[in-house]
């Protein structure tokens, strides 16, 4: 069996594709209603509209219970012994409970939440990847530039193409030759810790063009080959297709700036979108001056989360699909603080929002057609805890943040390994998140 995301299939990567613009609406919604908080703790946002307020007569202090109840359920019966667990309170830093929280395993896609703090660090959740076309050194020559854009959509080919043709009439030229330029990233490769068969089960081949996601052995060409039928109907012959490389100075014919950083990030969380965590951890590695490469993204992400002030074991890939990557609990609890500091609000406030993290049985990766949060354990949770989850064939993570009983913050991290990943498993996690939430 392949190792693999929630996001597996050939049919599910479809449902995927059409769920962009409706994430992408998600994404845009301004910072709504705040739930309310004891003195200390940080505010949440709940801009969704299924996310029930919690409401507080007292504010008792919830950890005892929770740490309780955390030790008697998190046994190894039901998740071996290769487990990680840690709840920490977001306001004070405090460690409420701790299982093997220093013990690093495979986190599988949680390591976007690495991902998403880097990207929204350096760029920005309003930045926006351009895609151009420009002139070559032959007058019949365009070239097709890719910015390394994963969301680059035909909508912005047809208006690019459009641009290019009206250009090249005016210059007096109605055949062209086409040519894909992806030199912003280099040859693809497997990431230390894929496996061969990751490909096209679980990702694409990384380059720097590809339209609306399509799943081809080559996206680059295949970017190259749709923009030529574009250009032909706005009058253009082509005479032919192939890669090739723009010189740094050349004219510009048309441009068009893509989704915001903020908006891919959301698609990106919210259905574990590999394709995009690739991208932003090799634009990021590009940004920060570090390289093109799987080990230039590596040190720039080493570079963030030490800036951060935060500490990572070990990751060699921007999704998680990398076997090699190693997380512990208490790392990704403090990941998930992070984005509450006084300091973060405005640059990581995505990732507190509705539109930055799946809602528990309600949306993304948790909606309950997955089966999440649905069980007599956990279903008293839905709409209350916001977390990105991880599954391989052999782990199984949710990482992310709650209000407990109190009307504090408590973030949290629960990673198994070494078990066949199952819906039984992933509903036992969810009652640990669950606990956490005091509300089982």
């Amino acid at each position: 069996m392949t190792d693999r995301h929630a996001r597996v299939s050939a049919t599910t990567r479809s449902r995927r594709r059409a769920l962009r613009l409706t994430v992408a609406g998600v994404a845009a919604v301004a910072v709504g209603a705040l739930v309310p908080a004891a003195a200390g703790a940080a505010p949440i946002d709940t801009t969704h509209a299924s996310t029930p307020a919690r409401t507080f007569t007292k504010a008792p202090n919830a950890d005892p219970r929770i740490s309780q109840l955390l030790t008697a359920r998190a046994t190894t019966s039901r998740f071996g012994s290769a487990f990680s667990g840690a709840v920490v309170d977001a306001a004070s830093g405090r460690v409420v409970w701790s299982r093997n929280g220093n013990t690093g395993l495979m986190p599988a896609s949680t390591t976007k939440l690495v991902t998403a703090t880097d990207a929204l660090a350096v760029f920005g959740s309003g930045h926006r990847f351009t895609t151009r076309v420009k002139r070559g050194t032959a007058a019949d020559q365009v070239y097709l530039v890719g910015s390394g854009d994963p969301a680059f959509s035909s909508g912005q080919l047809t208006a690019l193409a459009k641009t290019t043709a009206a250009a090249m009439k005016a210059a007096g030229r109605t055949t062209v030759r086409v040519y894909a330029d992806d030199s912003l990233f280099p040859a693809p490769s497997l990431a230390t810790g894929w496996r061969s068969t990751y490909i096209p089960a679980d990702t694409t081949w990384l380059r720097a063009l590809d339209v609306d996601g399509r799943q081809n052995s080559d996206t680059s060409i295949d970017a190259a080959k749709l923009f030529a039928g574009k250009l032909k109907t706005y009058g253009l012959t082509v005479s032919s297709v192939a890669r090739g490389k723009a010189a740094s100075n050349a004219p510009v014919l048309a441009s068009s700036a893509g989704q915001t950083v903020g908006q891919i990030i959301s698609t990106m969380m919210l259905n574990s979108d590999n394709e995009h965590a690739e991208s932003l951890h090799r634009l990021v590695g590009i940004q920060l001056g570090y390289g093109n490469t799987w080990s230039a993204a590596r040190s720039a992400q080493a570079y963030r989360m030490a800036q951060e002030g935060l500490s990572v074991s070990a990751l060699y890939d921007g999704s998680g699909l990398s076997r090699s990557d190693r997380l512990t609990s208490l790392q990704l609890a403090r990941i998930v603080s992070n984005v509450f500091e006084p300091a973060n609000a405005t640059r990581l406030g995505l990732l507190r929002s509705d539109a930055g993290l799946p809602i528990a049985g309600r949306t993304g990766t948790l909606q309950a057609a997955y089966g999440r949060f649905t069980a007599p354990t956990s279903s008293c949770a839905a709409g209350l805890v916001h977390a990105k989850t991880g599954t391989l064939t052999d782990a199984a993570a949710l990482a992310g943040w709650v209000v407990g009983t109190d009307g504090r913050v408590k973030t949290f991290a629960f990673v198994v390994n070494g078990r066949t990943v199952t819906t039984t498993l992933k509903q036992d996690i969810d009652m640990l998140a669950a606990t956490v939430a005091g509300c089982y």
